[in-house]
């Protein structure tokens, strides 16, 4: 009989042990961790200059030109992309040059909230075993969590096992 007990007593503490091991695999929660978000804005910009030294232009009279220097500044131009997408900018009638009476003005509102949500990471044992000793004999002991602040536990001695639920306060 007394035998008997005891293989009744480490079955019950080693289901005890798997029934609390698979709960605690069931009941964890993984963290999800969210994309990165880039913002990109990039500036180009690109002037060619072509500086040739050619001869001056000779009229049917036999004369030539009198001008040393002759500058020719093609039309300005600029390309502007807002997500990808072209945003076209015509000179008025009235500008000789593109920003020569009117202006590119931007307007942005911008906001950014951070909000830090620091997980409780709780490394304490949350299991327990235990042994003792009483006038009867030799108690051993096993507990382990169910879920949050609530566990279980199983005692066990000769002649005698009990088990119960317990709350962390």
């Amino acid at each position: 009989m007394e035998k008997k007990h005891k293989i009744i007593t480490v079955v019950i503490c080693l289901a005890a042990f798997f029934i609390g091991w698979y709960t605690r695999a069931w009941l964890h929660i993984c963290l999800v961790v969210e994309p990165e978000i880039k913002t990109e804005v990039k500036y180009k910009t690109d002037t060619k200059t072509e500086i040739v030294y050619v001869p001056k232009y000779i009229y049917p009279d036999g004369s030539t030109e009198k001008t040393d220097v002759d500058v020719n500044i093609g039309k300005q131009e600029l390309a502007v992309k807002v997500n990808g997408k072209d945003f076209e900018i015509k000179k008025a009638d009235d500008e000789k040059y593109v920003f020569d009476k009117y202006k590119l003005q931007v307007n942005q509102t911008s906001r950014a909230d951070l909000n830090i949500t620091v997980p409780v990471i709780d490394k304490t044992k949350h299991w327990e075993i235990g042994i003792g000793t009483s006038k009867d004999g030799t108690v051993g002991m096993i507990g382990f969590p169910i879920k949050n602040n609530i566990g279980g536990w199983i005692v066990g001695r000769q002649g005698n096992v009990m088990s119960g639920i317990f709350v962390k306060i």
